[in-house]
């Protein structure tokens, strides 16, 4: 005799029930109290919130016998027995991914005009609303506009975007929100208890940080834990069925960070990857936790963090030891991580190498705060063109690397201009942070500065560099994107995301579809190291075809084998381009 889930058994059965939606709750009540039923809802909002729950509550409130409106659903009547025993008639349930055709809602548009056997209303919950096809919405549009005065709909989806704002205009949206980790582990001790079972500390907020703010993951995981048959759920249970750790391995790899103990800060490392536990889930609760430091350090509210008391004292003392310099550093570090752990076939390689550069590699902010600014973008000084030579060899030698030497200062009437990327390359330099060193040390005059290209813009230089062969890479992912990807040309960046220029509002929406623009993400962050986001902009053909131009020159210049040797001798990257002095 098979058991019934978790997640069904304690499923919300009145509006008091429903846990971390007091928004909607509150304006569905007065709704009901006041006699302000509306004909069409769409409850939206990420898996696992409350939706399908919220919408038979409302159904039950609707129909419910009970005299004072306050009071409904009073989970008592006839009506109220029947909706949630799943025998009532005139409450009619469907999943449109499984009746997505215009048929389907022709046979709804036909039976919606019947009255109800039973109840006062008949109502219609259509789940996932956002399968439905396009000629099924617009057969849809007049009932759902106009629908008769017996008759309900109620919508639910997980994606929002997906619905046709023709019907969007016709329902009241109510968005549900993830479930704090405070309000989960909150909702599963609850339910530990009243099924005799004992959870040990931690044990609720592992499982609530796994489940992501869905509480029917929540107790799946905790109906999974409670197959075991133990009377008492201990930690390490959950953290071998999660490959999860607990949240001390994260407070005592940041005590090692405030120590500056690499050997402390290793030893953990290495105790998770002997736990078998999850490296990816780790560096998000690492992420996690520096984002808190990050928030307290500068100044924000401690309820900004969704963290328990005890973890929130230990936030708060190790923000006090640390410099929000550091704290800023090691997220750019550890945010990056995601991705070539799930790559590497090095195990833990990747993290411990990132301990060891948060650890013993100096911070670029340091260099930065100790070198004077201008506008925002660290000086760098650029060597002037020598003069020719009185005498030149009579054959061509072999250029034999010497150390650079400090730049001949230029006249101070010398107007000194930013690098174009469209001119001939004329200069190669060495890793910026050991340029800016040098600068901090020794401050050039102002006639011998240049503006080094920010961040963003070498960054931008990288992706151009790699970007015919992630459009090669879609092919046995996506034919079609690829085709729209190659009238597409990278335009700039701005906060980590890549804006890609398109021909059209065609390609536009194309780039804009959630699922696609996630698989050129993952084949970007594959192709240049590091995680990215993109988004589609529409540009003219001026636009489209400069953005080309300085591509394709740009590859002409990483082409020369003067600039091939000079990166190879030096082991440097163009940063910039400066126009030939002849």
């Amino acid at each position: 005799m098979s058991s019934q889930a978790l997640y069904r058994k304690w499923r919300s059965q009145t509006f008091d029930d429903l846990v971390g939606q007091a928004h909607i709750v509150q304006a569905l009540r007065n709704a009901i109290a006041a006699n302000r039923i509306g004909h069409a809802y769409l409850f939206t909002g990420p898996r696992g919130v409350g939706k399908t729950s919220a919408a038979r509550i409302l159904s039950k409130a609707v129909n419910c016998e009970q005299s004072d409106p306050r009071l409904r659903p009073c989970g008592q009547c006839s009506a109220c027995r029947a909706i949630v025993e799943g025998r009532a008639v005139d409450v009619i349930e469907m999943d449109a991914a499984s009746h997505t055709s215009v048929d389907d809602a022709r046979e709804i548009i036909e039976k919606v005009q019947f009255r109800p056997t039973q109840f006062r209303k008949k109502v219609y919950v259509i789940d996932e609303v956002h399968m439905l096809s396009t000629a099924a919405f617009n057969a849809l549009l007049k009932t759902l506009e106009e629908p008769p005065d017996h008759a309900m709909f109620i919508l639910a989806t997980t994606e929002f975007h997906k619905v046709p704002a023709t019907i969007l205009s016709r329902c009241q949206r109510f968005v549900f929100n993830r479930h704090t980790i405070a309000n989960t582990i909150a909702h599963l001790e609850w339910v530990a208890g009243e099924e005799g079972v004992f959870l040990e500390p931690g044990v609720a907020e592992a499982i609530a940080r796994a489940a992501t703010g869905s509480m029917r993951d929540a107790m799946s995981i905790l109906d999974q834990l409670m197959g075991y048959g133990e009377p008492q759920i201990p930690l390490s249970r959950v953290q071998s069925l999660l490959g999860a750790t607990a949240s001390r391995e994260v407070e005592t790899l940041v005590a090692a960070f405030a120590g500056e103990d690499v050997a402390a800060a290793l030893s953990v490392i290495n105790t998770i990857a002997d736990q078998g536990a999850d490296l990816r889930q780790f560096t998000r609760d690492v992420v996690s936790y520096l984002r808190g430091l990050m928030l307290l350090k500068s100044g924000g509210s401690a309820d900004l963090l969704d963290v328990g008391h005890d973890v929130l004292a230990t936030m708060q003392s190790h923000s006090q030891q640390l410099a929000l310099a550091s704290i800023l550093a090691w997220l750019k570090i550890f945010s990056g991580l995601d991705h070539q752990l799930r790559t590497t076939p090095y195990g833990q390689l990747p993290l411990e190498m990132a301990v060891v550069e948060a650890l013993v590699v100096p911070a670029p902010v340091a260099v930065a705060a100790a070198s004077p600014i201008r506008g925002g973008v660290a000086p760098v000084a650029r060597p002037t063109p020598a003069a020719p030579r009185q005498a030149e060899p009579a054959a061509p030698q072999r250029p034999t690397p010497v150390a650079p030497e400090r730049p001949t200062p230029v006249a101070p009437a010398a107007k000194v201009e930013q690098p174009s990327v469209e001119q001939p390359a004329q200069v190669v330099e060495a890793a910026p942070v050991a340029v800016a060193t040098v600068v901090a040390a020794q401050p050039l005059p102002e006639a011998e500065q240049h503006i080094v290209l920010a961040e963003s813009e070498i960054l931008l230089a990288e992706v151009e560099a790699v970007w015919l062969q992630v459009i090669e890479d879609l092919k046995p992912y996506n034919p079609r994107l690829q085709a729209v990807l190659k009238s597409c040309e990278p335009l700039g960046l701005e906060d980590n995301t890549l804006l890609i220029g398109t021909p059209s509002p065609f390609h536009t929406k194309q780039l804009d579809d959630q699922t696609q623009r996630r698989l050129i993400e993952d084949l970007l962050a594959k192709a240049v190291g590091r995680q990215m986001f993109v988004r589609g902009e529409e540009a003219n053909r001026d636009q489209q075809n400069r953005a080309r131009d300085a591509r394709r020159q740009r590859e002409e210049i990483m082409k020369d084998h003067i600039v091939k040797a000079a990166r190879n001798i030096f082991d440097a990257r163009i940063v910039g381009v400066q126009e030939d002095g002849s």
